[in-house]
């Protein structure tokens, strides 16, 4: 199987054999890489039709959502320091959907 993977801006997300790696090109040293099973990510607007900004990370109960992840589920996350309009949001959405997919894990929509 081919990794699976999504590129936005300086930011590479890959998936491959059960792990998930987080890649910004514009600072190589500013990585992340977990096992689907702990991953968490979500994307944090603080007012409507404001970018937000989106963390990645890893989450205390693996039974938590993969995507849209409540704050407080998280053990640790990262934010690659960039905002993403809310128009993009879909864009993640699609992609982290395929990913708990891979994990049998679940997506909070709405």
């Amino acid at each position: 199987m081919e990794p699976l993977t999504f590129d936005y801006d300086y930011l590479h997300l890959r998936v491959d054999r059960g792990i998930f790696e987080q890649f910004s090109l514009a600072t190589p040293a500013d990585s992340f890489r977990i096992p689907l099973r702990w991953l968490g990510a979500t994307i944090l607007y603080k007012k409507p039709a404001k970018p937000g900004k989106l963390y990645i990370g890893s989450v205390r109960d693996p039974g938590a959502a993969l995507y849209g992840t409540d704050r407080q589920a998280f053990w640790y996350s990262t934010s690659p320091s960039f905002e993403i309009p809310p128009a993009d949001e879909a864009l993640f959405r699609a992609y982290f959907s395929e990913v708990a997919a891979l994990a049998d894990r679940r997506v909070v929509t709405g």
